[in-house]
């Protein structure tokens, strides 16, 4: 069978969580101030489209060591996203979204240890213009190079973003079904959200926020579903394609968000701080872009 189709699909994956991230940038910045409070919300949403992935298939049993896998994957689901919303209020929505490109330095690395996979000289090259120009475009001063708070948040959410998708090809070989990738660790990560009522401060502060989250919950649902879609059809070309392709492709989620962010920016219907300069912004886009095609295409 023919990859070419599973290339399409990886490539919606970025499309979609583009305009997640768009929308979790109004709510993240206008909306809900802290993390863990937007972190609640955002999971108790994300229930109401777990049962969508059985139109996929239906899951099978596993192993223990592959539920210990699901776990891992569970809690990377929910971890990297309060570094990611820390983020959101530091800088502009599509350099954050750009930043997702730190961690995928560590994918050929990961890939290796955990599926033996190698890269060509050419992917090497690839990646690194990825990571050069990622920084490149967070850098605040055109004299002095500095690497602001975002940079570190996202360093962070990004690792563990790269160690979710080698973690996630790597249970796929052992159970040979990409419906558990989906069910199960959505299932667990669905649960963990609660554990931060334990807190009295949480608990009040997501309380306060229930008549807002009830204001914003079309949005909500909007940005659960397009993180289904995403998740979906990154985990679906991921069962085909190498995570290390896969990654590469996702780096493509920057044009998307800037795209999606000057329309609904034109057309007034909400604000988004996008600050950089968009000849800067574009000229290291179609860096990103020549190093996805040296990753893809390496011959």
């Amino acid at each position: 069978m023919s990859l070419l189709p599973f290339y399409f699909i990886s490539f919606l994956s970025p499309f979609f969580y583009a305009s997640s991230v768009v929308i979790e940038s109004f709510l993240s910045l206008a909306v809900f101030k802290r993390p863990l409070v937007m972190l609640f919300f955002v999971s108790l949403t994300n229930a109401l489209f777990t049962p969508l992935v059985l139109f996929f298939g239906l899951p099978t049993l596993s192993s223990l060591q592959s539920w210990g896998i699901y776990l891992i994957i569970a809690l990377i689901d929910i971890g990297y996203l309060y570094p990611y919303y820390l983020a959101l209020k530091k800088t502009d929505t599509s350099i954050v979204s750009s930043l997702f490109a730190l961690g995928k330095i560590f994918v050929p690395v990961l890939a290796f240890i955990l599926l033996k996979d190698t890269l060509s000289i050419p992917q090497y090259i690839g990646f690194f213009i990825i990571i050069l120009t990622s920084s490149i475009l967070n850098k605040k001063s055109t004299t002095k190079f500095r690497l602001n708070q975002a940079f570190y948040l996202m360093f962070l959410s990004s690792f563990l973003l790269a160690l979710r998708i080698c973690l996630a090809k790597a249970v796929m070989e052992i159970d040979h079904n990409f419906v558990n990738v989906l069910i199960y660790p959505n299932l667990i990560s669905g649960l963990i959200p609660f554990t931060f009522l334990l807190s009295f401060q949480n608990k009040r502060a997501i309380k306060r926020r229930v008549p807002a989250y009830k204001r914003q919950f079309r949005f909500f649902v909007l940005i659960e579903f397009l993180t289904f879609c995403a998740v979906s059809t990154s985990t679906i070309a991921l069962s085909r394609l190498s995570p290390i392709i896969c990654t590469a492709i996702e780096a493509t989620e920057p044009l998307f968000v800037l795209a999606i962010a000057l329309i609904i920016n034109a057309s007034g219907l909400f604000y988004f701080k996008e600050k950089t300069g968009l000849i800067k912004k574009i000229i290291c886009f179609l860096l990103i872009i020549f190093g996805i095609v040296l990753t893809c295409f390496p011959d």
